[in-house]
């Protein structure tokens, strides 16, 4: 992409809220702090609740996850399938391919796979143009098909949302004068027991860029077994419970905390983190108002207290 001159700026937009800015690793992948030493919880705002509590049972299963059996073996033949030459390494906990033009990785704690076209994703180019780019539509047949052809999707998949990640140019005044690379992002989520998984470690995301092409692969979908029920606490007290740990949003003074969401669902840690247990939590998806300014946030609150879990947030 040629230079801009000045007084322009390069940004990234994702129009799923995330932002790309560690190579081959999505900012999903990082570990979720806990609430003891992350900055911007506040327990004094004023919750508004705008939607009704959730029904919910007096006890759930708890799962438990099973850790993969990944071989370098299978990997190399995955990687023969998408098309990449050249042998697998080994570099602590993943397998790792790089052929020049394709990076691909799998993580034997997750069995996370990673698959990336380094010479276009997130690059600006001429071919990643959104006048080049498959309808949302084309872009999920291109998706499914690409997945089970080259056996990455798995039965529970269910598609949850297609995004259009993008390299833009702006002026002083914020207007956007150019478009550097899009693509259209497809991602897959999933069910357990009835209830949403939640939380980075569990999730397809399939890029598709100009011309069809597909030029990003992540997939991290632990597999989990049942382990036995626990008592959950009731959604009033997880309401409660969140007046009194506060919400993460990255704003420095919350004035007030809008939540338009409440729902039960099981909770993933990252690709990167060991997870022993699929956890039950309460979810809260709200605004956050405070510093002149508003963002969205996600907040889960553990509904097992018996088997401990630190909180985590998701700054919107």
């Amino acid at each position: 992409m040629k230079k801009i001159g000045i007084g322009l700026v390069i940004i990234l937009l994702v129009a799923a809220g995330a932002v790309y800015t560690i190579a081959y690793q999505p900012a999903s992948e990082i570990a979720s702090p806990s609430i003891d030493n992350m900055k911007g919880f506040h327990s004094t705002p004023l919750y508004v609740l705008n939607t009704t509590l959730p029904s919910a049972p007096d006890k759930l299963m708890v799962y438990i996850s099973k850790r993969p059996e990944v071989e370098r073996g299978e990997v190399s033949l995955l990687a023969k399938r998408l098309g990449l030459t050249g042998n697998v390494s080994e570099v602590s906990d993943e397998f790792i391919l790089t052929d020049g033009q394709y990076h691909f990785e799998v993580n034997k704690k997750s069995g996370r796979v990673a698959y990336t076209d380094a010479s276009r994703w997130m690059i600006g180019n001429d071919k990643d143009k959104p006048s080049n780019l498959p309808s949302d539509d084309e872009a999920i047949d291109i998706a499914r098909k690409f997945l089970i052809d080259k056996g990455l999707m798995p039965d529970d998949a269910v598609l949850c949302g297609v995004s259009h990640p993008r390299i833009v140019a702006i002026n002083k005044t914020g207007d956007v004068i150019g478009v550097g690379f899009e693509d259209v992002k497809v991602s897959f989520a999933r069910e357990v027991n009835g209830l949403p998984v939640v939380g980075a470690g569990s999730k397809i995301d399939v890029e598709v860029g100009g011309g069809g092409d597909v030029i990003s692969v992540y997939k991290v979908w632990r597999e989990y077994v049942p382990y036995k029920e626990f008592s959950i606490i009731t959604p009033e007290e997880a309401f409660e419970k969140l007046k009194k740990v506060g919400i993460f949003t990255g704003i420095k003074d919350v004035e007030t905390a809008s939540i338009d969401k409440v729902y039960l669902g099981y909770y993933t840690k990252s690709a990167s983190e060991e997870q022993t247990y699929l956890q039950p939590v309460y979810v809260f998806e709200g605004e956050a108002k405070g510093d002149n300014e508003t963002r969205k946030f996600v907040q889960y609150i553990p509904a097992a207290p018996e088997l401990g879990m630190e909180l985590p947030g998701v700054k919107g």
